[in-house]
């Protein structure tokens, strides 16, 4: 039995934004049975999240220019299968629409056969610089979202 791949419920609105990047699994990040090691799986999710983030506009350095940050608050992961290293690996990165002010990530991992290796998801709040938790969508955000709403988003 597999585990699910798809973690939010779609909710009224546009089509989900999606991004792939290539990723080659580098030495030190296997263990010593020769298999990636789980701890290292947060960070193919951030490799999935920058280039999300290049591709639609949503870059880190944005949310630091705007005063706004986005913790990470919630984080899943499924394992299906070990990845190697030297493999070339495939992280898709998918933000999910959500009328709640959050970023809502799946991500799907595969290996070089392209079989799933591995899926997850994050969920991110929306904070001031102070750490304090946004309930209104600052203007560069609405913007963000409004593009999105009407297709504006390469897609």
């Amino acid at each position: 039995m597999g585990f699910p791949r798809f973690y939010f419920k779609e909710e009224e609105g546009p089509t989900p934004l999606v991004a792939t990047c290539p990723r080659r699994v580098r030495f030190e990040e296997v263990d010593a049975l020769g298999m990636v090691w789980h701890g290292r799986y947060p960070s193919y999710f951030e490799d999935g999240r920058i280039v999300f983030g290049d591709s639609f506009g949503l870059q880190y350095l944005g949310f630091r220019e705007h005063n706004i940050m986005a913790p990470i608050v919630q984080m899943h992961f499924d394992y299906q299968a070990p990845l190697r290293f030297d493999e070339t690996i495939t992280i898709t990165t998918t933000l999910h629409w959500s009328e709640a002010l959050r970023l809502n990530f799946s991500y799907e991992i595969t290996g070089p056969d392209g079989a799933l290796a591995a899926s997850g998801y994050t969920v991110q709040l929306f904070t001031d610089a102070q750490g304090v938790m946004l309930l209104v969508a600052p203007p560069w955000i609405a913007d963000f979202r409004k593009r999105w709403q009407q297709g504006e988003m390469p897609l």
